[in-house]
């Protein structure tokens, strides 16, 4: 009877949990973080990194049939995550007193990942300043090597320097003088300064409200 009681109170223990937090969220999470720094080798800040995935029936929308438009942007919390552990991006801001906010997401869908698809998400840094961090991810259908989705996003840093974080890595990583990890920074595109103007035009905007 004892073991009865232990049993449905640990069931409902769990489905409490289920109804005031997202509890499978939160272990994904953690298990991205333990896979990334154990299993995976660390990668270069400027490199690319790529994680899997397949869309099941939790990711599906009301036509039942592919992925929902909101799940594109979710499922780049566990890519971010993976990124942030393996080049050391998250604890360098860390040790630094600083943190991360998401400032702003753009996405373009091309084409439906459709349910139980395997899809793969890249994702590197393509330009930053000194308070901002801008990533682009892809979402490819690996067979094809067609790129259903593209995500533009801007990670603002807090008390910290952007663009000192990310010298100092590229400097620690390929033992390079300050100079010359200066001269790795990207040229910023046209279509991401199009998409900064706009979002500094909304801002402005908004302050008049």
């Amino acid at each position: 009877m004892d073991l009865c009681y232990l049993f449905f109170g640990c069931v409902g223990f769990i489905l409490v949990l289920y109804c005031v937090l997202e509890l499978h969220y939160f272990l994904r999470t953690m298990v991205c973080v333990i896979w990334a720094r154990i299993t995976k080798k660390r990668v270069y800040i400027l490199d690319e990194t790529k994680v899997g995935g397949i869309c099941l029936t939790t990711d599906i929308d009301n036509l039942l049939n592919h992925m929902n438009n909101a799940r594109y942007i979710r499922e780049l919390d566990f890519a971010k995550i993976d990124f942030n552990e393996r080049t050391g991006l998250y604890q360098k801001i860390k040790s630094c007193g600083g943190s991360i906010v998401l400032g702003a997401t753009t996405i373009r869908y091309r084409r439906f990942i459709k349910l139980f698809n395997r899809y793969h998400i890249t994702t590197k840094i393509v330009y930053w300043d000194d308070q901002n961090i801008y990533m682009e991810h892809r979402f490819i259908t690996p067979s094809e090597n067609f790129i259903n989705a593209i995500v533009l996003c801007k990670t603002r840093l807090t008390n910290c320097n952007a663009d000192q974080i990310i010298t100092d890595l590229i400097v620690s990583s390929s033992n390079c003088d300050v100079e010359s990890a200066k001269s790795q920074k990207p040229e910023i595109s046209a279509e991401l300064a199009k998409w900064i103007e706009s979002n500094e035009i909304s801002s402005a905007l908004l302050r008049k409200v």
